[in-house]
């Protein structure tokens, strides 16, 4: 008989798929750190923010242009965003963003 070995867990975690995602999207934007929590956020006032769902092409919110097409006015904080906006291109929650310098 042959003794079959299960994993102890899967091959690729979605913390691991979600790190290469981050990984790949701030190298393409030429950001030089990876990981939700080595990057440091600016200027609340204009703080731009990336979605980095894998479905994305990405979107970029930026607090001076606002996003006109859902309501939300130039001049509003990322912070500021209700808690129900999602991203204009791949419906994202806010969770899927992270700061862009």
């Amino acid at each position: 008989m042959m003794d079959v070995l299960m994993p102890a867990e899967p091959a690729v975690r979605r913390r691991d798929l979600l790190r290469l995602s981050t990984t790949i999207t701030l190298g393409v934007f030429g950001a030089a750190v990876a990981g939700r929590e080595a990057l440091a956020v600016g200027d609340p006032d204009t703080q731009r923010y990336i979605c980095i769902a894998p479905d994305c092409s990405p979107y970029i919110y930026d607090p001076q242009v606002g996003d006109p097409d859902s309501g939300i006015p130039p001049g509003t904080r990322f912070e500021d965003l209700p808690d129900d906006w999602y991203c204009p291109v791949c419906g994202a929650i806010k969770a899927e963003f992270i700061p862009f310098n």
